[in-house]
């Protein structure tokens, strides 16, 4: 069942698990000191960085930067949804009323674009980005955006109780609610590689910086001896993987992007997460330390896996050098080494370790009787996982009640056990993402939900999204089982945008072409906002499918066809598929 009524543009989910009967003792909930530590980063503040420019940090989990020019205002990122804009707009306008002439983009990433309509709501203003901003915006609402979103709010912690989350690594939350509201506006000034450019009197260098994202640049104020840096750097150990899921993040791109930084020796940073810098002697050893540091985990992760090792063991030998370690810059608030390195291994070499034990590895239930045979039966199982408990060896305990539940799913002791080592486990960590994982998958496991982000898919963000994106998240959600047997074309012909598309299913293949073929069995012609709003579930397919022209068949047929298409329902790791 799910706790939240969430809508994304995408599809939607629920789950349930069953119930037992062991109840560790219950202990009182602590976190690190060392993220304690870091709520003062955070503290909820407009800072003058240097005359005319200022950066707000705390208002959420990212930071809006104000610059101000002759006769209008420049506004860099503009937070997660249009509230939170609004909230720092307020306080712009405390410093100055100028219009806003120019909204920049440092990266597609939604905590820095989708309160962007609360800046631009008194006028028209540009807005600049790297030419590959408005595709990776699109792919984060296709495919994998359920699993995303799964996992975001896993990590960012966005179920759990205030007194838990004690802030999110580089910055005090990320504040997805169900009022929340993406207010995103695209781009309608693009470059490749390096934009000069003035606005208001200002002239500014925008340049394409690769690192956390491939659309990351940076924006450089020459005249302010200033540079703003996105998220290519922020106080802790960087996110070379994110644990929500990503695309391959390539570290030689992201610490010669950082070079940048080095070559220009500015006398102020302002990164889009975290306080601002001063000191161009102090900013050049800060960003050489993290550069190096990022470098070091891509070449050492290389030496390791051109030795054949393992990434178990990958792990265990990448280890960054003393005075990087211990950097208040590189500390593993958000990002983990460990994480890295693995994410290293599989973006150079793929999934497979070398093991050709891991070739034709048993199913998951098979190994989890396996297990359970070597330690006696389920009942040992149980007891060991018990003892490693009470040892406060919670790993261990995580891992064994995992095979317990994958073969007695309604174990209640084992999945008390798994609820109270999560918790344990979560309570200990220092780093933030991974406390907060922890913690929401033993919510989720004690009320009964899956989470996820309960941002709402607005009318206004839908029209923003190409019908093609649309149409391949459908494709991708097709039953194999269903249309088994099915042979079926359905032409589409969107009125509103001339677009033409077939989806042919072919015996559990759903091809999507950007053409009409000849003799479709079913000929549809739609309005492209009707279709994405009946999709996102904030139209109901009764009262929108009578809505559309068919040409040939009927809407009857049509639903049919679209039963087809469903997606699974989402399931923890330690459950049967």
């Amino acid at each position: 069942m799910s706790r939240f009524s969430f809508v994304s543009w995408s599809l939607i989910f629920a789950w349930t698990i069953g119930c037992g009967s062991f109840t560790p003792k219950q202990e009182t909930k602590h976190s690190d000191p060392k993220l304690s530590e870091f709520n003062k980063e955070f503290e909820k503040k407009i800072y003058e960085v240097t005359p005319g420019i200022y950066s707000a940090v705390g208002y959420g989990i990212a930071n809006s930067i104000l610059i101000i020019g002759k006769d209008g205002l420049i506004i860099v990122d503009t937070m997660d949804d249009r509230k939170a804009g609004e909230e720092v707009f307020a306080e712009f306008r405390k410093i100055s009323t100028l219009p806003v002439k120019a909204i920049i983009y440092t990266h597609s990433h939604p905590d820095h674009i989708f309160g962007s309509g609360a800046f631009a709501k008194d006028g028209n203003p540009e807005i600049y980005a790297h030419e590959t901003l408005k595709t990776n915006v699109e792919r984060l609402a296709s495919e994998t955006a359920p699993i995303i979103s799964q996992r975001s709010a896993r990590m960012f912690g966005n179920f759990l109780k205030e007194e838990e989350l004690i802030n999110a690594g580089i910055g005090p939350f990320l504040g997805y609610t169900k009022e929340s509201k993406a207010d995103y506006i695209p781009p309608t000034k693009t470059f490749k590689d390096k934009l000069l450019v003035k606005i208001s009197g200002i002239s500014l260098e925008l340049i394409h910086a690769p690192g956390e994202t491939d659309d990351q640049i940076y924006v450089f104020i020459p005249e302010k001896k200033t540079i703003l840096t996105g998220d290519n750097f922020y106080k802790a150990f960087p996110n070379l993987y994110t644990i929500r899921g990503t695309w391959f993040r390539n570290l030689k791109n992201w610490y010669r992007s950082l070079d940048i930084i080095r070559e220009i020796r500015p006398e102020f940073l302002v990164p889009s997460h975290g306080r601002p810098l001063s000191d161009a002697q102090i900013i050049y050893d800060t960003v050489t330390d993290y550069r190096d540091a990022i470098q070091f985990v891509h070449d050492q992760s290389l030496r390791g896996i051109n030795g054949g090792l393992h990434p178990d063991d990958l792990v265990e030998y990448v280890k960054l050098p003393a005075h990087l370690a211990k950097s208040p810059y590189l500390q593993e608030i958000y990002g983990k080494v460990s994480w890295s390195v693995r994410s290293s291994f599989n973006g150079n070499l793929g999934w497979f370790s070398g093991d050709p034990a891991e070739l034709h590895p048993l199913p998951r239930d098979k190994f989890a009787g396996f297990i359970s045979e070597l330690a006696g039966g389920k009942d040992s199982l149980l007891k060991f996982s018990k003892e490693y408990f009470n040892k406060h060896q919670y790993q261990e305990t995580l891992q064994l009640t995992g095979y317990i539940l994958r073969l007695d799913p309604k174990n209640k002791e084992a999945l008390d056990l798994r609820i109270s080592s999560l918790e344990r486990l979560g309570e200990k960590e220092e780093n933030a993402n991974a406390r907060h994982y922890y913690l929401t998958e033993a919510l989720e496991l004690r009320e009964k939900f899956v989470a996820k982000l309960p941002i709402q898919a607005s009318t206004e963000l839908l029209k923003k999204y190409s019908v093609y994106v649309i149409l391949s998240a459908l494709v991708a959600n097709l039953d194999p089982r269903s249309s088994a047997d099915l042979d079926q074309k359905v032409g589409f012909q969107f009125n509103d945008t001339g677009e033409e598309y077939t989806i042919h299913i072919r015996k559990g293949v759903a091809e999507l072409k950007r053409n009409l073929d000849e003799n479709p069995d079913i000929l549809v012609q739609l309005d492209s906002l009707e279709w994405k709003k009946m999709l996102s579930k904030i139209k109901s397919p009764l009262l929108t499918l009578p809505g559309f022209h068919y040409k040939k068949g009927n809407s009857l047929q049509f639903a049919r066809f679209l039963k087809n298409f469903s997606p699974l329902e989402p399931k923890l790791p330690f459950e049967k598929p």
